[in-house]
């Protein structure tokens, strides 16, 4: 039986040591029943409880592991709008009208999360202190001025910034040519944002249970039965929110995406000037370069930066070596500094990515591949469902529903992705 990608034991998670703590939750023992159903406590299904909760839905979540154990307490913290694909590539994926409904809901996903961040209180260390796609080549910036255009057509508010700008902004040599500046994104810790989500479920009712694997579902007359080691959940309708940490008992949304893994590597504090000169202003910069690097300054003076890839056993130290390496080219003030902290996670990847809301079976919906903007989409995708099964109205569902999606020669496609980004990382000896 297929688990969960495991967790090295030798990976040190910067968001582990600073997290909030999570609400006190035990795994499910017994019979119970629901109006929904929600599997995943990532930022998904904790986002389809809390916003089911408000709506006065009763809604159980079960988790295989721990709130926020999967790519929602991994990754770099970056809260974004929209996908990585542009407005008009949805487009021509999915048609003029389907498409407009996609991109306005997620124009504003970070509005959406810094709202609840207020709303509820949450310790989650939020800042709306904007994100930069920037350039790292002059030849990179007709790509980035199309994609402004576009985004300003959708009426998001994003602006165009000059080399200078970029320069300013970064604090690197390296960022001299350009970027997308959105004023209205920023960052948070994606961890405690997670355990935040989850403790504002609970206070509006949810209920949620952790280390509840799924170990069946079957359909019972009119409702849905999930068995677990100790107990059961009956239900009318479910939320499969697993995404890449989908198992083999989550009604194939694993086949329906490329599991691609992202690792993340973080210095200790840094001192108080060297930390000053870096992303002065605290946004989150993530570049156009084909092995694409994020890089922000946490609230105490890390740096955070992340790049395609996992870090078991021989690959660790060429993964490590390199993102130092350009680490050290962006940012040549920190040179000699070691890495304190180093973890990696999994993202859902689709071929066309763009996210996929698939509907499994009667009332049974599975939205996955969200191709690494997991904070902003997860958060409004798990509000959308929720408004749609509160109403019965699919009609007001912003994104389309489809049956399963089985991407071909996945695993070969993953392994692919795996090693030739660890052999881009070997032979770039500049970083």
């Amino acid at each position: 039986m297929t688990e969960y990608p495991p967790q090295d034991a030798d990976e040190n998670s910067l968001w582990n040591d600073g997290a909030i703590a999570g609400p006190v939750i035990e795994p499910l023992t017994g019979s119970l029943r629901a109006d929904v159903l929600v599997v995943g406590g990532g930022y998904t299904g904790l986002s389809s409880a809390l916003h089911l909760a408000e709506k006065g839905i009763s809604v159980i979540l079960l988790e295989a592991r721990s709130v926020g154990f999967g790519g929602s307490g991994r990754n770099a913290g970056l809260v974004n709008a929209g996908i990585w694909k542009t407005p008009d590539d949805v487009q021509s994926l999915i048609g003029p009208e389907a498409a407009s409904r996609f991109n306005l809901a997620l124009r504003d996903s970070p509005s959406l999360v810094f709202d609840l961040v207020e709303r509820f209180n949450m310790q989650c260390r939020a800042e709306r202190c904007g994100t930069v796609h920037i350039a790292h080549k002059a030849g990179a910036m007709a790509y980035l001025e199309d994609r402004c255009r576009q985004l300003q057509n959708l009426g998001a508010g994003v602006e165009l910034i000059d080399g200078n700008q970029a320069h300013v902004i970064s604090g690197s040599p390296v960022y001299r040519h350009g970027g997308i500046l959105d004023p209205n994104a920023g960052t948070i810790h994606p961890l405690s944002y997670a355990r935040s989500l989850a403790h504002a479920a609970i206070d509006q009712g949810a209920l949620l249970f952790r280390q509840s694997r799924i170990e069946s579902l079957t359909r019972r007359d009119d409702r849905w039965l999930a068995t677990t080691t100790n107990g059961n959940v009956s239900a009318e309708q479910v939320i499969i929110a697993t995404n890449a940490y989908a198992d083999a008992n989550s009604e194939g949304v694993r086949e329906s995406i490329l599991p691609v893994f992202i690792f993340h590597c973080a210095t200790a504090p840094l001192p108080a000037d060297v930390a000053a000169s870096i992303i002065p202003q605290r946004q989150g910069l993530w570049d156009t370069d084909s092995l694409l690097t994020s890089s922000r300054i946490d609230a105490e003076g890390r740096l955070v930066m992340s790049a395609p890839g996992r870090l078991p056993g021989t690959q660790r130290p060429i993964r490590r070596n390199w993102l130092m390496r350009k680490r050290d080219r962006l940012y040549p003030q920190l040179k000699g500094t070691p890495w304190a902290y180093q973890w990696s996670g999994q993202i859902g990847v689709t071929s066309t990515k763009i996210l996929r809301v698939q509907l499994l079976a009667p009332r049974v919906f599975a939205p996955a591949g969200y191709n690494g903007r997991g904070i902003g989409v997860g958060t409004v995708m798990g509000k959308r469902l929720a408004e749609s099964i509160a109403s019965g109205n699919r009609d007001d569902f912003p994104f389309p529903i489809e049956a399963l999606y089985r991407e071909k020669w996945s695993k070969i496609r993953a392994g692919y992705h795996d090693y030739g980004t660890l052999l881009l990382q070997f032979f770039n000896h500049r970083g």
